[in-house]
């Protein structure tokens, strides 16, 4: 690939290939997973955490070393102390749904509340857990902390489910590959087998289409038959109410084609009976939508025309915490990119803080900010427009998949893929 070597001098540079920075896994961490559940309250202004529970799972994916998060991407942050060291031994940066709500108009009148799930690999002794969120300015702020036993009587192994896993293509141990489970949202027992073909045929969309195509081999795919009482999804604007097992919905945020699930709990519910780096949720419906949030999840109809399509560009956000290249359709949002700082997501731009993006990707000659013409139709730059504003935020070439979900992911794009993919098999 045409961008190799740029890759390993920044994996370099992140320490993903440094032996000295990985972590004594098995000296520090027990098998399966420890999860805090929170729940999230406020409005645009405020945010608190709540503790509702603290659960042990059966199956950690991430990677033995990397345990700490190198990429300064997404809108919060935890990390996990060892509190006879002070040692930070784990971290994770990941976005919510509630962060995109607070960008919204409900948020300036309304106080709302989400549940919210912190997962990590089982410490072997008592641990402090620590949150952060980014505030205006870019900066990450501890919001919250605790201390967490694991050996506490009060770590609930229990399941409200019973779900069914099927592994639709295993490329190695999970600690070396990226584990992708779709879950089944508005399927019932009897459309189960629909499911599984919904999920092959899904999973194809993702690897039909570079980087993720010459790099399959480094993915496991997996699946949970997570059986629904109704068929489909909400659909508050036409009246339609469904009894599903992942509460999903459109209309999010009063837009249409935003498919979302606010009940995060019962999403990593479902998710436990299977090893994961990333959630899809498959919503057994022909009406075009979804959303992808990054290291949250991502969600799309199975049957629509664009299936494909929106499909790849959410797991985009999902995986490579890639922002939206576009600025002509209708969002929720206020400003979401605040001019005034470079936007966290690799492949946006204010113009900021330039020399962290993609400005060694620019060849010599060509300008910044760069004209969207035709004879720069094919050419890494500075292109004005995304992140939903026309004015302020660039993007990094004239189209992607990112922007009008019509072309390939650009190079940019592809770059930030890749190096998301090392991190997380060790590679």
């Amino acid at each position: 690939m045409k961008y190799t070597a740029t890759l390993l001098i920044l994996f370099s540079l992140l320490g993903i290939f440094n032996p000295a920075r990985s972590q004594e896994f098995d000296q520090l961490f027990d098998q399966g997973v420890m999860r805090i559940d929170l729940v999230f309250s406020g409005t645009a202004e405020e945010t608190s955490y709540a503790l509702s529970g603290v659960k042990k799972e059966q199956y950690y994916a991430g990677p033995r070393t990397n345990l700490i998060d190198a990429f300064n991407y997404g809108d919060h942050k935890f990390v996990v102390k060892d509190v006879e060291s002070g040692k930070i031994i784990f971290s994770k940066t990941y976005c919510t749904l509630f962060r995109e709500w607070q960008t919204t108009d409900e948020s300036q009148i309304l106080r709302r509340a989400y549940p919210h799930v912190l997962r990590f690999p089982r410490p072997k002794a008592t641990v402090v857990v620590e949150v952060y969120d980014r505030n205006r300015e870019g900066e990450f702020q501890k919001s919250w902390s605790a201390p967490f036993d694991p050996s506490s009587i009060y770590t609930d192994p229990g399941n409200p489910y019973q779900c069914e896993t099927v592994d639709l293509e295993i490329n190695g141990p999970i600690e070396d590959k990226v584990d992708i489970l779709f879950l089944a949202e508005g399927y019932t027992a009897a459309e189960m087998d629909k499911f599984i073909e919904d999920a092959r045929r899904s999973a194809g969309f993702i690897f039909s289409e570079e980087p993720f195509m010459g790099n399959r081999q480094q993915f496991n795919i997996r699946a949970v038959k997570s059986v629904s009482q109704d068929s489909g999804t909400d659909i508050p604007g036409q009246g339609i109410w469904k009894n599903t097992i992942l509460n999903s919905s459109f209309y999010t945020f009063g837009i249409e084609r935003y498919m979302t699930t606010m009940d995060f709990k019962s999403v990593c519910d479902v998710a436990a009976f299977a090893p994961y780096d990333q959630i899809y949720i498959l919503v057994n419906t022909d009406k075009y939508g979804g959303g992808g949030i990054y290291n949250h999840y991502s969600i799309s109809a199975a049957d629509n025309l664009q299936s494909r399509a929106v499909v790849i560009h959410e797991f985009g956000h999902a995986f490579g915490g890639l922002a939206d290249e576009y600025y002509n359709s209708k969002v929720a949002y206020n400003d979401y990119f605040p001019l005034d700082v470079e936007p966290w997501n690799p492949n946006l731009t204010t113009l900021v803080d330039f020399d962290s993006k993609w400005k060694n990707m620019i060849s010599k000659g060509v300008p910044v900010p760069t004209p969207e013409e035709e004879s720069y139709k094919e050419t890494v730059g500075v292109y004005e427009g995304g992140g939903y504003v026309a004015k302020g935020v660039y993007r990094p070439m004239i189209d992607c998949r990112m922007h009008s979900n019509k072309a390939a992911f650009c190079p940019v794009c592809s770059a930030a893929i890749e190096k998301m993919i090392a991190r997380i098999t060790g590679h």
